[in-house]
């Protein structure tokens, strides 16, 4: 079988990520300002709840899928038959969640906004993304993107005209994202063998373990937005929040494109023993992420208020603070993210995890409480960041065994030092600037200008990290 270069696939994953955060990112100054504050956070706050009756759905069905066919890809008999066994269990689960979330439509204040949601869980049965990256066809899911994203903002746009209009909003983001995943079924056939009957429900007991972190996960990154709903019953906490989540969603999408990339590959490559290949990966992502995360970071810190001002309007000023305080997130998630997808995921110990994504779902919710009432918004990005914190520790505690910590902290702290003086630059410029879209730019570009010089100034090994992912496409 011809092995995929790492480089291409990372791109177009790349693409994928920035044209899913992009669009609503585009459309989110029009939005913010049509529906208001309140409008965006009731369409965050139904959004939430419709997420987690999806991953009631989805059962951790798209993760277990994954690494199995990706270990298996080599077998098309047996690709086939995990595939449709996998395809009729998460039909099921969505029949049965649908169910219920049908008698909550009826009852909800919002009807027509959770009606609106209710595709967000159909489209979960019909999800093939998990079988295509599996398989690393990386570009099917690149074309598919660019075309339903497009229809979607031009959608918004043309029908989105009032305050009232958030359940077609919600219609919006919901029927595309339904779309995109239909699209992908006609490609299916050349991939896989007539349907065959089999033992589905066998899968049913190993999926638990990658459900339990979807749910517990969820209540760091939808739940906050739920208990702030129902906490502070002011929508507008919500929108200011999702505002500034959307922002830290979309660089996080561009950090962890690599890991979806690099984790199908760990998955094959201990499937094969080559543990030794897997710690070079490994190593290599850790540091390509962090050469990323560090000065983005830096540079939100820095001109995030005036970002969030200009991008959203004055109105969300207040997301602007919240975004600022989201930015150690880029490079806490990072961590995690690495490790997950590298190692504790594809090399088998999904438990381990567990443990870690449990705690901080504990640590989540106890901030929520405490610190919710008090701070509202704010309370609930303070509670993120230190959940988030904690599964990374932990993380690196449980990878300690085969990749050292202190390895990885020590290509961290170099990072670290970088994003230190992306933030003095970019702060030194915006320093008593009025919060306009100009004074951002001028932020930005001295931000980039100095990071390029501290890079070729100490000759940074990250320039070799990123020739080494054409090499990649190799192994196998």
């Amino acid at each position: 079988m011809t092995v995929p270069n790492l480089r291409k696939n990372y791109l177009y994953t790349v693409v994928i990520q920035l044209v899913s955060m992009l669009a609503p990112l585009v459309t989110a100054p029009y939005v913010a300002r049509v529906l208001g504050s309140d409008g965006v956070g009731t369409y965050s706050y139904v959004l939430s709840v419709a997420t987690v009756f999806s991953l009631f759905a989805a059962l951790g069905l798209s993760a277990y899928g994954l690494r199995e066919v990706s270990r298996v890809r080599d077998d098309p008999v047996a690709v086939s038959r995990l595939f449709w066994e996998l395809t009729r269990l998460r039909f099921v689960t969505t029949l049965l969640t649908g169910a219920v979330y049908a008698l909550l439509c009826l009852w909800a204040e919002d009807g027509r906004v959770y009606g609106a949601m209710s595709l967000l869980i159909l489209a979960t049965s019909l999800d093939l993304t998990w079988f295509f990256q599996a398989l690393e066809h990386f570009g099917t899911l690149m074309l598919r993107h660019l075309a339903v994203k497009v229809l979607g903002v031009v959608l918004v746009f043309a029908l989105v005209r009032d305050e009232g209009d958030v359940a077609v909003y919600a219609l919006i983001q919901t029927g595309t994202t339904l779309l995109s995943n239909l699209l992908l079924w006609p490609y299916v056939r050349g991939l896989v063998g007539k349907a065959q009957s089999g033992r589905f429900l066998a899968h049913l007991r190993p999926s638990l373990v990658y459900f339990v972190p979807a749910i517990a996960t969820s209540v760091y990154t939808v739940l906050d937005k739920t208990m702030l709903g129902v906490i502070t019953r002011d929508m507008a906490q919500n929108g200011y929040y999702e505002s500034a989540h959307k922002i830290i969603r979309l660089l996080l999408a561009l950090l962890t494109s690599l890991n979806v990339v690099v984790g199908v590959r760990t998955s094959y490559l201990f499937g094969q023993k080559r543990e030794e290949e897997v710690r070079t990966h490994l190593l290599d992502t850790y540091r390509f992420m962090c050469a990323l995360a560090f000065p983005l970071c830096g540079g939100l810190m820095a001109c995030g208020y005036g970002f969030a001002v200009s991008f959203f309007g004055a109105d969300f000023a207040e997301a602007g603070g919240m975004l600022t305080l989201f930015a150690p997130l880029l490079f806490i998630i990072g961590t995690s993210n690495v490790l997950g997808s590298l190692y504790l995921t594809p090399g088998g110990y999904r438990r381990l995890s567990n443990r870690a994504i449990l705690a901080g779902a504990g640590v989540n919710v106890l901030l929520n409480l405490l610190l919710i009432p008090r701070f509202g918004g704010y309370g609930a990005v303070a509670a993120s960041v230190v959940a988030e914190l904690t599964v990374s520790a932990l993380y690196l505690r449980f990878t300690h065994p085969f990749l050292p910590a202190w390895s990885l902290l020590r290509v961290a702290g170099r990072y670290a030092l970088y994003g230190v003086a992306v933030f003095a630059a970019a702060w030194g410029v915006g320093w008593g600037m009025p919060p306009t879209f100009l004074a951002v730019l001028a932020q930005t570009a001295v931000g980039v200008v100095v990071y390029g010089v501290l890079l070729a100034l100490f000759r940074d090994p990250v320039w070799h990290v990123w020739k080494n992912l054409r090499k990649g496409g190799d192994d196998g």
